[in-house]
C-alpha cells in the first residue's frame, strides 16, 4: 500500500514538474513573441492610405503608402502632401523606416523640412495598440513625439504629433489615415 501511495506522488510531482517546465517561458521565446507582436503591428501599416486632419495649425491631406522592404525588416512609408508650394512641388513629402530592434521599434525619417543631421533619434516602446514614436536630440532630451495609434474597429491610424519644450508638450498635429 505505501508502494502503490509512493508510486503515485512520484508521478504526480513529476507530471507536476513538467508542466511547470512548459508553462516557463525563456527569454528567446518572449523575444519572439515580441516580434510577432510588433511584426502585426507594422504590417497594419502597409497599404496606401489617406491622411487628413491638421498639421502646423493648416488643414493637410496627404498620400501615404507603407510597404516592406529590406526582407521584411522595415516599413517604408512615403507620405506625399496634396498641397504644392510655391514651386509646384508636393508641399511636404517624406520617407519614414520603421523596425523592431529586439524590444522597440526604430525610426527613421527623412523629410523635406531638412537635411537630417543623425543628431536626432527615434525610438518607441512596445505598446498594444500604438506605437509612441520619441525623438531625441543629440543630449538625449525628448523633443518631439509622434504617437501612432491603430483603431482595429475602423482600420484607420492616427498619428498625433507634438512639439515638446522645456518638458511641456504642444499640439504640432493631429491627423487620421484610412484605407484608399
Amino acid at each position: 500500500m505505501f508502494r502503490r501511495f509512493l508510486i503515485v506522488m512520484g508521478t504526480m510531482l513529476l507530471v507536476g514538474c513538467a508542466q511547470t517546465q512548459a508553462i516557463r517561458t525563456s527569454p528567446l521565446d518572449e523575444a519572439a513573441a515580441n516580434a510577432s507582436r510588433s511584426e502585426a503591428m507594422l504590417s497594419r501599416l502597409v497599404g496606401s492610405w489617406r491622411l487628413t486632419g491638421a498639421i502646423a495649425g493648416q488643414s493637410a491631406v496627404h498620400d501615404v503608402d507603407a510597404e516592406w522592404i529590406l526582407q521584411r525588416n522595415y516599413v517604408r512609408i512615403n507620405e506625399v502632401s496634396r498641397e504644392r508650394g510655391d514651386n509646384g512641388l508636393p508641399a511636404y513629402e517624406a520617407t519614414i523606416l520603421i523596425g523592431w530592434l529586439g524590444d522597440h521599434y526604430v525610426c527613421f525619417w527623412f523629410d523635406n523640412t531638412e537635411v537630417a543631421s543623425g543628431d536626432v533619434t527615434c525610438k518607441a516602446a512596445e505598446s498594444p495598440d500604438s506605437i509612441p514614436f520619441e525623438f531625441r536630440d543629440a543630449e538625449g532630451a525628448l523633443i518631439f513625439t509622434n504617437t501612432f495609434t491603430y483603431d482595429g474597429a475602423d482600420d484607420t491610424w492616427r498619428w498625433r504629433l507634438d512639439n515638446i519644450q522645456d518638458g511641456a508638450s504642444q499640439t504640432f498635429g493631429d491627423v487620421t489615415l484610412r484605407r484608399e
